[in-house]
C-alpha cells in the first residue's frame, strides 16, 4: 500500500511540474516579443493629445527664472512653436533645423533654452518605428531620426548644434523609457507606450530643470495607419 501511494503521488506531481515549466517558458516567450511591439506607422492624434503650447506657456509663466522668459520670446514669454526642429514634439535631442531664432535672453544657471523648449513643443505629423531586439528607430515625417539602444547604457552624440548630450533607453514592462541629458541640468524622459489594443501609441514627454516649478509633462497620442494594420498578418 506504501509503494502504491508514493507511485501515485510520483505520477501526480509530474503534469504539476511540467505545468509550472510550461509557464516559464511562455513567459520568457513574452518577454521576448515586447520590443516588437512599437513597430508601424503613427499618426498624431490632435484631438486626443495634450495642447503643447498651452503647457509650456504655463510652465515659463511659473518658471522661476522669469526674467529669463523660460527661453521664450523677449517680454512674453510664449515659447517659439515652429522654431528650429529638432525632432520636435517628441522632445528629442536631434537636428535638422537651425532655422530657429534665438531669443538673445541666453541660458544662465538651470534655465531652459529656447531649443529645448523647441524640442518639446512641436508636434510631428506622423512616425515610423521600426524596432529590433538591440535597439529602436524612431522616424519623422520629414524624414528625421532617432536611434534608441534599449540596454539601459548611455550613449553619448551630438545634437544639430554640436552640443554633446546622452541618453540611456531601457525598457520597463512594456514601456520603452528614454532618459536624455540636455545642458544646464535639464533632463528629458520620454515613454513610448502601445494601447492594449495596438491601435494607440501613446508618447510622453516630461522635461525637468531647476529653473521650472516642477516637471513639464505633455503627452501626445498617434494613431495606428490603415497601411500599417493591413500589412499585419491576421490574428490565429
Amino acid at each position: 500500500m506504501r509503494a502504491n501511494f508514493l507511485g501515485f503521488t510520483a505520477k501526480a506531481a509530474t503534469p504539476v511540474v511540467a505545468c509550472f515549466l510550461a509557464a516559464v517558458l511562455a513567459g520568457v516567450a513574452r518577454a521576448g516579443d515586447k520590443p516588437l511591439q512599437l513597430t508601424g506607422r503613427w499618426e498624431f492624434n490632435a484631438d486626443e493629445s495634450d495642447d503643447a503650447q498651452q503647457k509650456i506657456s504655463d510652465a515659463q509663466r511659473n518658471s522661476k527664472d522669469r526674467g529669463n522668459n523660460g527661453g521664450g520670446y523677449p517680454g512674453t514669454g510664449s515659447p517659439r512653436i515652429g522654431m528650429g526642429w529638432p525632432l520636435g514634439g517628441i522632445g528629442w535631442p536631434m537636428g535638422g533645423g537651425g532655422t530657429g531664432r534665438r531669443s538673445g535672453t541666453g541660458n544662465h544657471g538651470g534655465s531652459v533654452s529656447s531649443e529645448d523648449w523647441d524640442r518639446l513643443a512641436e508636434n510631428p505629423k506622423s512616425l515610423h518605428i521600426d524596432q529590433r531586439s538591440d535597439q529602436v528607430v524612431v522616424i519623422d515625417d520629414s524624414d528625421r531620426a532617432q536611434t534608441f539602444y534599449p540596454d539601459g547604457k548611455r550613449h553619448e552624440y551630438q545634437d544639430a548644434s554640436g552640443k554633446k548630450v546622452s541618453t540611456k533607453s531601457e525598457w520597463q514592462g512594456d514601456v520603452l523609457v528614454a532618459e536624455t541629458n540636455l545642458s544646464h541640468s535639464t533632463k528629458l524622459t520620454q515613454t513610448f507606450r502601445v494601447s492594449g489594443d495596438g491601435k494607440q501609441l501613446y508618447v510622453v514627454s516630461r522635461l525637468e530643470a531647476p529653473s521650472l516649478q516642477g516637471p513639464v509633462s505633455i503627452r501626445r497620442v498617434f494613431d495606428l495607419t490603415n497601411a500599417t494594420a493591413q500589412s499585419k498578418p491576421a490574428s490565429p
